[in-house]
């Protein structure tokens, strides 16, 4: 049986042969994060402070989002909107979850989570977008 929270969320989960600390900045710095993750992205890494991810070709637009909890290097969550360009509204927006513990054998186990859909298009969207990136995510650290 099917519960709300299976029928709003996405979840990957993912082992890299990455130290944490390499991958908490993969997903943390904006410099890092347009490698792999966009064309481009702007926030200061700091609670409660407002950025943007870019796709310049494939949606072709700018995602508001929120910075939301910060605890290194083991778990970052941030906000953000599905509709481009659109001004940054925590009541449509989604949590994106990453949570990263080391293994035993020097790599990083990922669990992520993307929650609070709306409307079940955005989450079928999400899920192929969520496909690409996290293996755009996979070859970004394994150079």
């Amino acid at each position: 049986m099917k519960t709300q929270s299976d029928i709003d969320s996405i979840v990957r989960e993912v082992t890299f042969n990455a130290p944490i600390e390499k991958v908490w900045n993969a997903i943390t710095c904006p410099k890092a994060i347009q490698q792999w993750f966009g064309s481009a992205a702007s926030f200061e890494l700091k609670q409660g402070q407002l950025g943007y991810f870019e796709w310049e070709q494939e949606c072709e637009g700018r995602f508001a989002m929120r910075i939301e909890t910060i605890t290194p290097p083991h778990y970052f969550a941030w906000r953000w909107m599905f509709q481009q360009d659109a001004v940054f509204d925590e009541a449509t927006s989604t949590l994106v979850e990453w949570s990263l513990t080391a293994t035993e054998k020097g790599g990083t186990h990922l669990l992520l989570t993307e929650s609070g859909f709306l409307q079940p298009n955005h989450k079928q969207a999400n899920i192929k977008g969520w496909t690409q990136e996290i293996a755009d995510l996979q070859r970004y650290l394994d150079n």
